[in-house]
Protein backbone atom coordinates (compact mmCIF):
# COMPACT_ATOMS: atom_id res chain seq x y z
CA UNK A 1 0.00 0.00 0.00
CA UNK A 2 1.20 3.80 -0.74
CA UNK A 3 2.96 4.82 2.27
CA UNK A 4 1.43 8.30 2.22
CA UNK A 5 -2.24 6.41 2.29
CA UNK A 6 -0.79 4.65 5.42
CA UNK A 7 -0.28 7.54 7.11
CA UNK A 8 -3.15 9.18 6.35
CA UNK A 9 -4.93 6.28 7.90
CA UNK A 10 -2.97 6.39 10.92
CA UNK A 11 -3.56 9.96 11.75
CA UNK A 12 -7.45 9.76 10.65
CA UNK A 13 -7.19 6.55 13.29
CA UNK A 14 -5.63 8.26 16.58
CA UNK A 15 -7.33 11.31 16.34
CA UNK A 16 -10.97 8.98 16.14
CA UNK A 17 -9.41 7.30 19.23
CA UNK A 18 -8.20 10.75 20.98
CA UNK A 19 -12.00 11.79 20.58
CA UNK A 20 -13.47 8.59 22.10
CA UNK A 21 -11.24 9.77 25.48
CA UNK A 22 -12.45 13.11 25.36
CA UNK A 23 -15.74 13.60 27.58
CA UNK A 24 -18.83 15.03 26.82
CA UNK A 25 -18.54 19.25 27.59
CA UNK A 26 -22.16 20.63 28.34
CA UNK A 27 -21.93 24.12 27.52
CA UNK A 28 -24.21 26.95 28.99
CA UNK A 29 -25.40 30.00 28.26
CA UNK A 30 -26.66 32.70 30.53
CA UNK A 31 -29.53 34.53 29.74
CA UNK A 32 -29.07 38.40 29.56
CA UNK A 33 -31.46 40.71 30.91
CA UNK A 34 -34.46 42.13 28.77
CA UNK A 35 -33.67 45.77 28.37
CA UNK A 36 -36.62 48.18 26.93
CA UNK A 37 -36.31 49.06 23.57
CA UNK A 38 -36.97 52.67 22.47
CA UNK A 39 -38.83 54.58 21.84
CA UNK A 40 -41.66 52.74 23.19
CA UNK A 41 -45.56 53.37 24.24
CA UNK A 42 -47.72 52.57 27.01
CA UNK A 43 -51.62 52.68 27.51
CA UNK A 44 -52.79 53.17 31.03
CA UNK A 45 -49.20 53.43 33.14
CA UNK A 46 -48.54 53.65 36.34
CA UNK A 47 -47.20 56.46 38.50
CA UNK A 48 -46.83 60.10 37.82
CA UNK A 49 -43.81 61.61 35.35
CA UNK A 50 -45.53 64.76 37.19
CA UNK A 51 -46.02 64.55 40.88
CA UNK A 52 -48.89 65.88 42.39
CA UNK A 53 -48.37 69.25 44.43
CA UNK A 54 -49.12 67.86 48.29
CA UNK A 55 -49.51 71.36 49.46
CA UNK A 56 -51.52 72.88 46.93
CA UNK A 57 -55.15 73.24 48.42
CA UNK A 58 -56.76 72.54 45.10
CA UNK A 59 -54.50 69.30 43.63
CA UNK A 60 -56.19 66.25 43.02
CA UNK A 61 -55.57 63.87 45.84
CA UNK A 62 -56.81 62.13 48.48
CA UNK A 63 -56.89 63.89 51.59
CA UNK A 64 -58.65 64.85 54.98
CA UNK A 65 -57.37 67.36 57.78
CA UNK A 66 -58.81 68.98 61.15
CA UNK A 67 -58.22 72.32 61.80
CA UNK A 68 -58.96 73.08 65.32
CA UNK A 69 -58.03 77.02 64.84
CA UNK A 70 -59.17 78.73 62.05
CA UNK A 71 -59.54 82.33 61.06
CA UNK A 72 -61.93 84.66 58.95
CA UNK A 73 -61.25 88.07 58.43
CA UNK A 74 -59.43 88.25 61.63
CA UNK A 75 -61.82 86.66 63.68
CA UNK A 76 -61.84 83.07 65.19
CA UNK A 77 -64.19 80.69 64.06
CA UNK A 78 -66.18 78.76 67.27
CA UNK A 79 -65.50 75.43 66.16
CA UNK A 80 -63.73 73.15 63.57
CA UNK A 81 -62.79 73.55 59.72
CA UNK A 82 -62.72 70.15 57.95
CA UNK A 83 -61.52 70.29 54.56
CA UNK A 84 -61.79 66.92 52.93
CA UNK A 85 -60.43 66.63 49.22
CA UNK A 86 -60.84 63.07 46.86
CA UNK A 87 -58.95 63.38 43.62
CA UNK A 88 -57.72 61.06 41.17
CA UNK A 89 -55.26 61.79 38.62
CA UNK A 90 -54.64 58.96 35.61
CA UNK A 91 -52.34 58.84 32.87
CA UNK A 92 -53.89 57.91 29.67
CA UNK A 93 -50.85 57.27 27.22
CA UNK A 94 -47.47 57.78 27.98
CA UNK A 95 -44.39 57.84 24.88
CA UNK A 96 -40.49 56.81 25.89
CA UNK A 97 -38.31 58.39 23.53
CA UNK A 98 -35.30 57.09 25.80
CA UNK A 99 -34.65 56.19 29.57
CA UNK A 100 -34.53 59.64 30.74
CA UNK A 101 -37.13 61.66 28.26
CA UNK A 102 -40.85 60.76 28.42
CA UNK A 103 -44.10 62.28 27.87
CA UNK A 104 -47.87 61.37 28.99
CA UNK A 105 -51.13 62.52 28.15
CA UNK A 106 -53.21 62.69 31.43
CA UNK A 107 -56.21 63.57 33.13
CA UNK A 108 -57.66 64.11 36.51
CA UNK A 109 -60.95 64.62 38.49
CA UNK A 110 -61.32 66.25 42.17
CA UNK A 111 -64.26 67.59 44.76
CA UNK A 112 -62.79 69.69 47.24
CA UNK A 113 -65.27 69.57 50.40
CA UNK A 114 -65.46 71.72 53.52
CA UNK A 115 -67.50 70.51 56.53
CA UNK A 116 -67.58 72.79 59.61
CA UNK A 117 -68.02 71.19 63.65
CA UNK A 118 -69.64 73.48 66.22
CA UNK A 119 -71.98 73.69 68.80
CA UNK A 120 -75.42 74.78 68.23
CA UNK A 121 -76.56 77.01 71.27
CA UNK A 122 -80.25 76.90 70.45
CA UNK A 123 -80.50 73.43 70.51
CA UNK A 124 -77.63 73.20 72.46
CA UNK A 125 -75.70 70.32 71.14
CA UNK A 126 -72.79 69.63 68.59
CA UNK A 127 -73.33 69.82 64.41
CA UNK A 128 -71.83 68.69 61.39
CA UNK A 129 -72.56 70.43 58.47
CA UNK A 130 -71.67 70.77 54.64
CA UNK A 131 -70.63 74.26 54.03
CA UNK A 132 -69.27 73.91 50.56
CA UNK A 133 -68.05 71.22 47.10
CA UNK A 134 -65.66 72.72 44.70
CA UNK A 135 -65.47 70.67 41.68
CA UNK A 136 -62.35 70.51 39.04
CA UNK A 137 -61.53 68.62 36.31
CA UNK A 138 -58.25 68.82 34.31
CA UNK A 139 -56.29 67.81 31.11
CA UNK A 140 -52.86 67.51 31.56
CA UNK A 141 -49.31 66.70 29.46
CA UNK A 142 -46.52 66.09 31.19
CA UNK A 143 -43.45 65.68 29.79
CA UNK A 144 -39.71 64.01 31.89
CA UNK A 145 -36.43 64.62 30.99
CA UNK A 146 -33.68 62.95 34.02
CA UNK A 147 -34.46 65.54 37.05
CA UNK A 148 -36.98 67.92 35.51
CA UNK A 149 -40.38 68.12 34.30
CA UNK A 150 -42.76 70.09 32.87
CA UNK A 151 -46.77 70.02 33.39
CA UNK A 152 -48.96 71.82 31.08
CA UNK A 153 -52.44 72.14 31.86
CA UNK A 154 -56.22 72.84 30.93
CA UNK A 155 -58.77 72.78 34.02
CA UNK A 156 -62.44 73.97 34.67
CA UNK A 157 -63.19 74.35 38.33
CA UNK A 158 -66.60 75.20 40.15
CA UNK A 159 -67.59 76.76 43.36
CA UNK A 160 -70.99 75.63 45.27
CA UNK A 161 -72.04 76.72 48.77
CA UNK A 162 -73.48 73.52 51.03
CA UNK A 163 -77.30 73.39 51.60
CA UNK A 164 -76.58 73.38 54.78
CA UNK A 165 -74.89 76.83 55.16
CA UNK A 166 -76.83 78.33 52.75
CA UNK A 167 -80.23 77.44 55.34
CA UNK A 168 -78.16 78.05 58.26
CA UNK A 169 -77.12 81.74 57.21
CA UNK A 170 -80.37 82.19 55.55
CA UNK A 171 -79.15 82.73 52.24
CA UNK A 172 -82.18 83.15 49.49
CA UNK A 173 -80.69 84.87 47.08
CA UNK A 174 -78.33 84.88 44.09
CA UNK A 175 -74.66 85.06 45.15
CA UNK A 176 -72.13 86.45 42.71
CA UNK A 177 -70.01 83.38 41.94
CA UNK A 178 -66.36 84.53 39.91
CA UNK A 179 -65.25 80.63 41.46
CA UNK A 180 -66.30 79.30 38.09
CA UNK A 181 -63.46 79.58 35.14
CA UNK A 182 -61.15 77.53 33.32
CA UNK A 183 -57.24 78.36 33.37
CA UNK A 184 -54.29 77.11 31.50
CA UNK A 185 -50.90 76.99 33.06
CA UNK A 186 -47.97 75.31 32.71
CA UNK A 187 -45.45 74.35 35.89
CA UNK A 188 -41.51 73.44 35.95
CA UNK A 189 -40.67 71.22 38.43
CA UNK A 190 -36.98 70.21 38.98
CA UNK A 191 -36.32 66.87 41.82
CA UNK A 192 -33.37 65.55 43.31
CA UNK A 193 -31.87 63.99 46.08
CA UNK A 194 -35.69 64.06 47.90
CA UNK A 195 -36.09 67.56 47.48
CA UNK A 196 -38.79 69.21 44.93
CA UNK A 197 -38.85 72.65 43.50
CA UNK A 198 -41.19 74.14 41.18
CA UNK A 199 -42.69 77.01 39.86
CA UNK A 200 -45.52 77.64 37.51
CA UNK A 201 -48.13 80.69 35.88
CA UNK A 202 -51.19 80.55 34.70
CA UNK A 203 -53.99 82.52 32.76
CA UNK A 204 -57.56 82.61 32.52
CA UNK A 205 -59.89 81.87 30.00
CA UNK A 206 -62.85 83.81 31.35
CA UNK A 207 -63.71 87.44 30.52
CA UNK A 208 -61.60 90.03 32.33
CA UNK A 209 -65.00 91.62 33.67
CA UNK A 210 -65.57 87.66 34.83
CA UNK A 211 -62.49 87.15 36.75
CA UNK A 212 -59.28 88.43 36.36
CA UNK A 213 -56.54 86.61 34.87
CA UNK A 214 -53.39 85.65 35.85
CA UNK A 215 -52.15 83.01 38.68
CA UNK A 216 -48.56 82.03 39.38
CA UNK A 217 -47.73 79.26 42.25
CA UNK A 218 -44.07 78.14 43.28
CA UNK A 219 -43.04 76.00 46.34
CA UNK A 220 -41.07 72.73 47.61
CA UNK A 221 -41.21 69.86 49.04
CA UNK A 222 -38.62 67.66 50.94
CA UNK A 223 -38.61 64.04 51.50
CA UNK A 224 -36.16 62.54 53.40
CA UNK A 225 -34.30 59.61 51.67
CA UNK A 226 -34.13 56.92 53.47
CA UNK A 227 -35.44 53.00 53.85
CA UNK A 228 -37.18 53.77 57.30
CA UNK A 229 -40.67 52.71 57.18
CA UNK A 230 -41.40 56.77 58.52
CA UNK A 231 -39.42 59.49 56.91
CA UNK A 232 -39.30 63.40 57.64
CA UNK A 233 -41.43 65.05 55.02
CA UNK A 234 -42.68 68.72 54.83
CA UNK A 235 -42.67 72.15 52.35
CA UNK A 236 -44.47 74.86 51.53
CA UNK A 237 -46.43 76.40 48.88
CA UNK A 238 -47.52 79.82 47.18
CA UNK A 239 -49.66 80.53 45.15
CA UNK A 240 -51.26 83.89 43.95
CA UNK A 241 -54.08 85.39 41.79
CA UNK A 242 -55.04 88.67 40.45
CA UNK A 243 -58.37 88.14 40.77
CA UNK A 244 -57.24 88.59 44.93
CA UNK A 245 -55.18 91.38 44.23
CA UNK A 246 -51.60 88.74 43.86
CA UNK A 247 -52.49 88.39 48.23
CA UNK A 248 -50.33 85.00 48.69
CA UNK A 249 -51.88 82.19 50.05
CA UNK A 250 -48.99 80.13 51.70
CA UNK A 251 -49.85 76.36 53.08
CA UNK A 252 -46.68 74.60 54.88
CA UNK A 253 -46.63 71.72 56.48
CA UNK A 254 -44.04 69.36 58.22
CA UNK A 255 -44.62 65.61 59.43
CA UNK A 256 -43.63 61.98 58.46
CA UNK A 257 -44.50 60.16 55.12
CA UNK A 258 -45.16 56.04 55.76
CA UNK A 259 -44.30 53.02 53.47
CA UNK A 260 -42.29 52.49 50.86
CA UNK A 261 -44.83 52.53 47.58
CA UNK A 262 -46.27 54.68 45.20
CA UNK A 263 -49.39 55.00 47.69
CA UNK A 264 -47.61 56.36 50.85
CA UNK A 265 -49.27 57.84 54.02
CA UNK A 266 -48.08 61.41 54.71
CA UNK A 267 -49.28 63.11 58.05
CA UNK A 268 -48.48 66.89 58.59
CA UNK A 269 -49.10 69.23 61.09
CA UNK A 270 -49.85 72.15 58.32
CA UNK A 271 -51.20 75.69 58.56
CA UNK A 272 -52.20 78.13 56.18
CA UNK A 273 -52.45 82.38 55.50
CA UNK A 274 -54.09 84.05 52.76
CA UNK A 275 -57.17 84.29 50.57
CA UNK A 276 -59.98 81.71 50.90
CA UNK A 277 -58.13 78.94 48.58
CA UNK A 278 -62.64 77.24 48.30
CA UNK A 279 -65.80 78.36 48.07
CA UNK A 280 -67.24 82.05 46.07
CA UNK A 281 -65.48 83.78 48.92
CA UNK A 282 -62.09 83.85 48.12
CA UNK A 283 -61.74 87.22 48.84
CA UNK A 284 -61.86 86.53 52.86
CA UNK A 285 -58.82 86.22 54.97
CA UNK A 286 -58.17 83.24 56.16
CA UNK A 287 -55.97 81.58 58.48
CA UNK A 288 -55.79 77.95 60.14
CA UNK A 289 -53.50 75.57 61.60
CA UNK A 290 -54.30 71.46 62.56
CA UNK A 291 -53.42 68.41 61.49
CA UNK A 292 -53.48 66.72 57.54
CA UNK A 293 -53.24 63.36 56.11
CA UNK A 294 -52.92 62.82 52.60
CA UNK A 295 -52.85 59.64 50.20
CA UNK A 296 -52.83 59.18 46.20
CA UNK A 297 -54.80 56.15 45.74
CA UNK A 298 -53.62 55.70 42.25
Amino acid sequence: MNPTLLSFFAIFWAFGALAQEVTDTVVIRQSMPIRATYPRREFLPKGHLFEPIMLDPIEAQTSVSVLPGYWMDGKKYDGSFVPFTFGLRKPVFRWYKSAERSSEVSFDVASFTQFEVYHDPVQNKQRRQLMNTDYRLSFLYNVKVRHHSWRFRLYHLSSHLGDDYLIRNQINYYLPNPVNYEVVDVTYNHQRSGLRKYVGVGIGLRKPEERKRLSAEAGFFYRKPSPAFARLAGGADLKVWQQTDFRPGIKAGIGLELGHTANNLTFLLEGYTGFRPYSVYEQQKTRWFGIGVYFNPI
